[in-house]
């Protein structure tokens, strides 16, 4: 609630106390012109709060005010200089966030939490446990929240009802600035948020958001992508030696395609962000064109997709830029995929995502585009494909049997190969897995397979050649990390399509 502003205001007029001037973020305050005023009394909830405001007839804004400060909201019409003046004194000398929101991490009250301390709480517990996506699911009589951790989605306690679950909802929509009064249509949002752990111990979290209407209420996936996680050093992707010096050969060259694939969450985005740092090395330019920005890379030039740069304008606009490394994300319609083969033909390493369920497929994949065999095969210079596996935790691992069923499934592929799982432990919260690891396979396109692409060979036979001159696939590199010891074959069957195994098997026993 909001009372009527007052018509017109002085800063003179009002006390500025720091803490309370810094109970709304600094950039929410900076982008809306919006200050809090007088000394703010945290012990009196029911307090009204004076607001400082440009535009004190905004009702959105006053409600998001209602919702940050959890109290009603007493508005008055300041201009531009001094609301400026007035946040110099509570964030002048005070450390610079880039987020709307501050969460101090606690558990919410035992009895009748309310909407923002269950969210508060949710985001944060996502990000201590480490998960990658949080799952709210409503039910006719129930509520789930589910974390997807490692890949596997867990069941976590909630005090959330079918009752209190809308407000919690509503919640996490004003925060990713939806609409709360739309509940027939799905609508995507973002939340940027300071996990503030104190003593300077503070991580910026973007939440990507995404509400769907179901039969019971609506759902909400939300995405954590931690940009101070720190990337990935190619050397712990997982690559055995030898395919890691081959695909940055690859990507040493003067130009050609080089295309990552697997399913979403395959983990392909790391993989990029750990070579083009393993490029960068100060002689090269190196751009992308990414939609969203998931991690900041040191020293890349990185480039988000936007309503005013629609994907093929900036991928035209940024061949212009004079790169030597272009990472353009999903090549997804044949506009992308020409300007990617164009752009690998005209001396530019390309670096480029599909998702297909192996590498071979990714051929077929170019072809559905409509791209022609002979410009595919003149660009393309490899495509690695990859799944996530889980680790086995190295704290509980001790030697397994297969099952009988993986017997059969597996055949000659067991032989030889000792068997390691987790027991579970506290290390692991009882999983027997911590972390996660690659499975990859990598498809170099020599003068034989481009020769095959160009007269329209199909998959079959792509695969049966690149299976004639060693080519090493998903299936094999997993065997390998089971034999040593890094994961199981549950995870094995789990992540790698059952053709595919099923093929190899069957190859290994002619």
């Amino acid at each position: 609630m909001s009372q009527e502003p007052d018509d017109f205001s002085e800063l003179s007029q009002y006390p500025l106390d720091r803490n309370s001037l810094r109970l709304l973020p600094e950039p929410f305050c900076r982008r809306h012109l919006v200050v809090v005023l007088g000394k703010v009394d945290p012990t009196a909830p029911n307090a009204t709060v004076t607001v400082g405001m440009l535009d004190p007839d905004n009702a959105h804004l006053l409600a998001r005010l209602g919702d940050l400060l959890e109290r009603s909201i007493h508005p008055v019409r300041l201009n531009r200089y001094e609301i400026e003046s007035a946040l110099e004194t509570g964030f002048g000398k005070g450390p610079r966030v880039t987020a709307d929101l501050v969460i101090k991490p606690r558990p919410p009250s035992r009895t009748h939490p309310n909407a923002v301390e269950l969210v508060d709480y949710i985001l944060s517990m996502a990000v201590e446990k480490k998960a990658s996506d949080i799952h709210i699911e409503s039910y006719p009589g129930d509520v789930d929240l589910r974390l997807r951790i490692d890949g596997i989605l867990h069941q976590m306690y909630t005090d959330m009802s079918p009752e209190s679950v809308q407000e919690v909802v509503n919640r996490i929509k004003i925060l990713a600035e939806l609409d709360i009064t739309e509940h027939r249509k799905p609508q995507d949002g973002r939340i940027q948020a300071v996990i503030d752990k104190g003593e300077d111990n503070r991580k910026v979290i973007d939440y990507r958001v995404s509400v769907v209407p179901s039969p019971a209420g609506e759902d909400v996936v939300i995405r954590i992508l931690d940009s101070g996680a720190g990337l990935v050093p190619v050397t712990q992707l997982g690559m055995s030696a030898d395919m890691q010096r081959v695909l940055l050969q690859l990507l040493n060259n003067p130009e050609g395609l080089v295309l990552v694939t697997g399913p979403t969450g395959s983990g392909k985005t790391t993989t990029l962000y750990s070579a083009l740092a393993q490029l960068n090395d100060g002689r090269r330019k190196i751009i992308t064109a990414e939609d969203p920005i998931e991690y900041f890379v040191p020293k890349v030039n990185q480039k988000q997709v936007s309503t005013h740069m629609p994907y093929a304008v900036l991928l035209r606009a940024l061949l212009r830029q004079d790169p030597n490394v272009l990472l353009m994300g999903e090549i997804r319609d044949l506009e992308t995929g020409s300007t990617a083969l164009n752009a690998a033909r005209t001396g530019h390493i390309v670096l480029g995502t599909l998702h297909t369920a192996d590498a071979v497929g990714s051929i077929g994949r170019l072809r559905g585009l409509e791209l022609d065999d002979t410009d595919i095969a003149d660009a393309l210079l490899a495509v690695l494909a990859q799944r996530l596996a889980r680790r086995i935790c190295e704290k509980c691992a001790e030697p397994r049997e297969p099952t009988e069923e993986q017997k059969v499934l597996l055949g000659r592929l067991l032989e030889g190969v000792r068997l390691m799982a987790g027991r579970g432990c506290d290390h692991c919260h009882h999983t027997g897995y911590r972390k996660r690891i690659g499975l990859f396979e990598l498809l170099v396109v020599d003068a034989g397979l481009q020769d095959l692409i160009v007269a329209g060979a199909h998959n079959a036979q792509l695969r049966k050649y690149a299976r004639d001159h060693s080519f090493k696939t998903m299936v094999d590199d997993g065997l390998e990390k089971i034999a040593a010891g890094l994961t199981t074959l549950d995870e094995l069957i789990r992540v790698i399509p059952y053709r595919h195994i099923v093929a190899t098997r069957d190859e290994r026993q002619k």
